[in-house]
This record gives structure tokens, C-alpha cells and sequence, in this order.
């Protein structure tokens, strides 16, 4: 099999633009259409609301599959529902490979030792077993490097091995994290560029470079900090950047050309833009009560958006 990287810039080639939809299914932002079905006595809570879920994301996924080569799932929005929410998530995982998409699994993951090896083998390894037949793992997880470098290497060790992918959180989209990844360092240097030129070495070794050029091991670098694009952008000349906040968190096409070269090298990634345009109204009155063409509608705009800005 190829790479991770590999198979994503084709994914990207074939989709015609390097765009990443979120799969972060909030059970109140649900359409009523998919909500009515599943109330019980006023509510849609328990395993009705994984129904729900499951149901609301499979549609998603069947209506985006042909304009994205990527989608994230958000762990979180189901890892809440117990067993039932994560069996939900690795079978979800399913049906997006099997629609053609790649997949990558926010799951955030960090911790020292043996826990990170299972971490890596729960999250990236393809398991093995009559039990396992039906379930996929992502193509690709993220990655906390907080604790560590140290820490990491069972996931690249793992991603090399089942020819996965890792994105590392570098500088991330949330308004604090300017207090601690743009802290100066006595050399002049960010904690976020610290990581970058720590991280570099990693990126580059043996196993993990494509024909492509890039490397299976990405960082995360949040779409609304141009600020800081361009100088991790140097450090990290072979990974693929995933540029979560597009939409919602205010980010911008535009505010994200510097983490691409030659229209290469980076993903930018919607979630509550794209799911839930029913909500919005320049969709809702175009389309009324068809949530499904919301949906679309919202994905190629963005599509074309970044195409228009990437010049593609």
C-alpha cells in the first residue's frame, strides 16, 4: 500500500481541491427531520441519540463523499454515548472508506510509555480477526506531542508500520492557545517553532517520505493564525498541514495560502459550516427544508472558494 501522504495528494488530485469536512454531530444542531424520528416522549437522548448520529453522519458522508477527498471525525461527539457511541465511530469509519474517503481520527491522543502503544495500535493498526472484519481504523489520527517527543514515536513507529498517518498538534485554532504556542523561547523563537524544528527530523526519516515528496507525519496548524504559517511552514517543508477553522472559527481561504505550496501541502478543514447549513439562512431559504442540499451546497462553496483562492 501507499503512503499516507501519497494517497492523500491523489485523493486531493482526484477530489479536485485540498478540503477536509469535519464529522462533529452535536446532537441539538441535528436537522428535525433526522431529531423527529428518534424523539421519545419529547427527547432524542441514550441510544436513540446515536441513532440519530449515525444516521444524520452516514447521509453526510453519502452527499460529501464525492466533492472532498478527506473527512475528521471528532471522537468526542462520540466517545459521550459510551460503547455504543464508539462502535458507532469505527463502524462510521467504514463507510466512509468504503465511499472512497480518506479519514483521519481527531482523536487527540497523548501519554507516555506502553499507554501511547496501545493508543497507536486502538487508533491507527489494522486489527486482525473474524471479530474485526466490519471495522476500519483511520487513515490518520492527531496527535498531542505535549508530554514529549518521546511520547510520539509509538505513533510514528505504528504509522510506518500500517502505512497511516499522524497529525501533531503545532499551533492550534483556539483563541488561547496564543498564551502558551507563541510564548517566546530565550532564543527568539515561539514554543510552536521550538516543536516545528523538533519535529522536522522526525518527519524526515526513513519510512515515512512518499514519492510525493511529503511526509505521513502532518502537523496541525490552526487556519486563523496566519501569523505563524509561514515560519512553521519553513521548518516543516515536508509535512502536509491540516488548517482546522475555516467557517465557523472565522478563518478564511485566503488566510491560509502560506501553509501551501505550488497549491500543495496542506488541508483546510469546516465542521459546523458545512453540517449544520440548514441552520443558516442564505441555505435554508434557497432550499427550504432539504438539509441534505444545505449540506452540499455549503461543501462546494467552500470547495470552490479555496480552488478560486489556491488558483486552481
Amino acid at each position: 500500500m501507499e503512503l499516507f501522504s501519497d494517497r492523500l495528494l491523489e485523493a486531493i488530485a482526484r477530489k479536485g481541491a485540498p478540503i477536509c469536512i469535519g464529522m462533529d454531530p452535536i446532537t441539538e444542531m441535528l436537522p428535525d427531520a433526522v431529531l423527529n424520528r428518534f424523539r421519545r416522549n419529547g427527547h432524542v437522548d441514550g441510544e436513540a441519540a446515536v441513532d440519530a448520529i449515525f444516521e444524520f453522519t452516514t447521509r453526510i458522508l453519502k452527499v460529501v463523499a464525492e466533492h472532498t477527498p478527506i473527512v475528521k471525525f471528532q471522537s468526542a461527539y462520540f466517545e459521550q454515548f459510551m460503547s455504543e457511541g464508539v462502535e458507532a465511530y469505527y463502524s462510521l469509519i467504514q463507510e466512509a472508506s468504503e465511499l472512497d474517503l480518506l479519514v483521519i481520527g481527531d482523536v487527540k491522543r497523548g501519554d507516555i510509555g506502553s499507554t501511547v502503544a496501545a493508543y497507536a495500535a486502538g487508533h491507527l493498526a489494522e486489527q486482525t480477526g473474524e471479530d474485526y472484519q466490519e471495522i476500519a481504523t483511520p487513515d490518520a489520527i492527531t496527535v498531542n506531542p505535549m508530554l514529549g517527543l518521546d511520547t510520539i514515536q509509538p505513533f510514528v513507529d505504528t504509522a510506518r508500520t500500517f502505512q497511516k498517518g499522524l497529525f501533531i498538534l503545532v499551533r492550534t485554532s483556539n483563541p488561547g492557545s496564543a498564551k502558551l504556542q507563541d510564548v517566546k523561547l530565550a532564543d527568539g523563537r515561539t514554543w510552536s517553532e521550538m516543536l516545528a524544528d523538533e519535529l522536522r527530523p522526525i518527519t524526515e526519516s526513513h519510512g515515512l517520505v512518499g514519492v510525493s515528496g511529503y511526509s505521513s507525519i502532518g502537523a496541525v496548524v490552526g487556519a486563523t493564525q496566519p501569523h505563524t504559517m509561514v515560519s512553521i511552514r519553513q521548518r516543516l517543508p515536508k509535512s502536509i498541514f491540516l488548517l482546522p477553522g475555516y467557517g465557523a472559527q472565522g478563518a478564511t481561504a485566503e488566510m491560509t495560502k502560506a501553509a501551501f505550496t505550488d497549491g500543495k501541502g496542506a488541508i483546510i478543514s469546516a465542521s459546523r459550516s458545512i453540517l449544520y447549513a440548514h441552520r443558516d439562512k442564505k441555505y435554508s431559504d434557497k432550499f427550504a427544508d432539504n438539509w441534505e442540499k444545505c449540506v452540499e451546497q455549503a461543501a462546494l462553496d467552500m470547495r470552490q472558494d479555496v480552488r478560486q483562492v489556491l488558483g486552481y
